[in-house]
């Protein structure tokens, strides 16, 4: 018995995983990702071409904030190839899986492929959640039909990432190709921006609006700091964009809102004058149905919220807020954690606010 169960055992531990990196297939070569389009940075910068922007010069106080800023989050590559399969190599800088997200939204890709002139989910890069395993090696597709093809292959959500390679038949040509989106819009806030829980990478609402509406949506999202800090006002006035769109009542206080507010709006009009910035009325935790406290606590808040709004917009024209509740639904189905969207929760969010984010984008010839 105690032989049979150590067989077992062995056959466990020495078993090959899904998970597993592959070993490169055969007759591929690889081109590093830089020499394609890296589209969706806040701000690009020469210390990598992975950085949403480069943290230094902000001084922020917030830790969290410089760390999340040199995640590749809401990047995407941009290529077209001939190959008859696409193949990544890349490597993350080591870090444990949290327990509230998919490995694949945080280490792993997603690659969309131009189908039918729309961009269609195509196969996701897979990982293991062993923190000693960063580098590894995916056969995204393959036996793909003849002729070129367009892709788009979004970047992990939650890791820094140190390389990137794609690989394609020994034979076939790969080339970057430019960004589909003309328009610009910017997205700051929360964990909810930055992607928090969505399954996959190009499944967070700024990609999933982006595609639909063909603007790209720049994901300037920190988990857990999405604050109107006045360190954050000078990068946000820095990116050039089109709009602005501020998901950012979640994490302040009612009194962090009452302080930071006032500022944070004036300072955005000055530097990105007759541009709409667009807010959205704070998530209604589903915990904050059942948890007494919390939800005078949120009831206080919205107070805030509508007062500060309301006098702002007597100041400035292109000042919006969205103050529908945020579509949970009555079943609570729409988040991991009472707080973290899954996809439905994204795309009840998206049906929810989506047709109004672009009548405001309209009005201002933006569509």
């Amino acid at each position: 018995m105690k032989k049979l169960l150590l067989f077992i055992l062995l056959l466990v531990a020495f078993a090959p995983s899904n998970y597993a990196a592959e070993k490169a297939p055969k007759n591929v070569k690889f081109v590093d990702a830089q020499s394609l389009n890296i589209c969706g940075h806040t701000l690009p910068t020469e210390k990598s071409p992975f950085y949403r922007f480069d943290p230094e010069p902000y001084g922020f106080k917030e830790k969290n904030i410089s760390r999340y800023a040199c995640y590749p989050t809401g990047l995407y590559v941009m290529f077209r190839t001939n190959s008859s399969q696409v193949v990544a190599t890349w490597e993350n800088v080591p870090r444990r899986v949290g327990d509230n997200m998919t490995a694949i939204t945080q280490l792993g890709l997603d690659l969309y492929i131009k189908h039918e002139g729309r961009w269609v989910f195509c196969q996701s890069g897979r990982v293991s959640t062993d923190t000693e395993k960063s580098k590894r090696t995916k056969t995204l597709v393959k036996n793909l039909a003849e002729g070129d093809k367009e892709f788009m292959l979004y970047l992990p959500l939650w890791c820094e990432l140190k390389s990137l390679e794609i690989g394609i038949d020994e034979n076939a040509v790969i080339e970057p190709i430019a960004s589909p989106y003309k328009y610009k819009v910017l997205n700051y806030g929360t964990s909810i921006t930055h992607g928090a829980s969505a399954s996959r990478p190009g499944m967070t609402w700024s990609a999933r609006m982006s595609r639909n509406l063909g603007i790209d949506f720049i994901n300037v999202g920190f988990s857990g700091q999405g604050k109107m800090q006045p360190e954050i006002i000078p990068l946000l006035s820095k990116v050039e964009c089109d709009a602005l769109l501020c998901y950012c009542f979640g994490n302040p206080s009612a009194k962090e809102i009452e302080e930071r507010v006032d500022y944070f709006v004036d300072e955005l009009v000055k530097t990105h004058p007759g541009k709409p910035i667009i807010f959205i009325r704070p998530l209604h935790n589903e915990l904050d149905y059942f948890d007494m406290v919390q939800r005078e606590k949120l009831v206080h808040k919205l107070s805030v919220i509508n007062r500060k709004i309301a006098e702002i917009k007597k100041r400035h024209k292109d000042v919006y807020y969205l103050d529908e509740p945020f579509p949970h639904g009555d079943d609570f189905e729409g988040s991991v954690d009472k707080s973290h969207l899954n996809d439905l929760g994204f795309d009840r969010v998206i049906k929810t606010y989506q047709p109004k984010i672009a009548k405001i984008l309209r009005k201002y010839g933006i569509k």
